[in-house]
């Protein structure tokens, strides 16, 4: 099986418009227009609304957070029960992040892809928040958050 239908398996082996509660229209227009079409894990970094659904989709599924991990106080509950999946404390869990995990691609061929992607200000969007493309989900991700399919070893670089 390749690569390409694994992952596309992964991010959509449940709907989006499944869940309540986490749906945007533009995510789930795509999801609609994906449905049975062969989606390449590139096509994420131009595609807004491809990224969007791929992200909104790990939220649900592997629990991609937090939503501002500089919040310390508001983020507390996800690294509690990021420590409790990975039976360790949050202060361990805080230190497995998307920037240092293996699935994490900061190579200068797809930084450049996403800083041309997001326009004008890509560079400083892509250093400001340490932006990454997930390899696992397809998405661009931001350095300092986190996920359950964590791996150590990265970034890829």
């Amino acid at each position: 099986m390749k690569l390409t239908k694994i992952v596309k398996d992964i991010v959509l082996e449940g709907n989006l418009s499944d869940h309540d509660g986490y749906n945007t229209e533009a995510a789930l227009r795509k999801e609609k227009e994906i449905k049975n079409k062969n989606v390449k894990p590139e096509d994420a970094i131009t595609d807004l609304d491809l990224n969007t659904l791929n992200r909104n989709q790990t939220i649900k599924e592997y629990g991609y957070g937090p939503l501002n991990p500089d919040d310390e106080k508001g983020s507390k509950k996800f690294w509690e029960q990021k420590a409790e999946l990975w039976n360790t404390t949050p202060e361990a869990a805080k230190a497995s992040r998307c920037g240092n995990c293996g699935a994490f691609d900061q190579k200068k061929s797809t930084l450049s892809k996403i800083e041309k992607a997001i326009g004008e200000d890509g560079k400083t969007i892509v250093k400001n928040a340490n932006i990454g493309f997930c390899e696992f989900f397809w998405f661009k991700c931001a350095g300092a958050r986190s996920c359950d399919a964590w791996v150590g070893g990265g970034p890829i670089k």
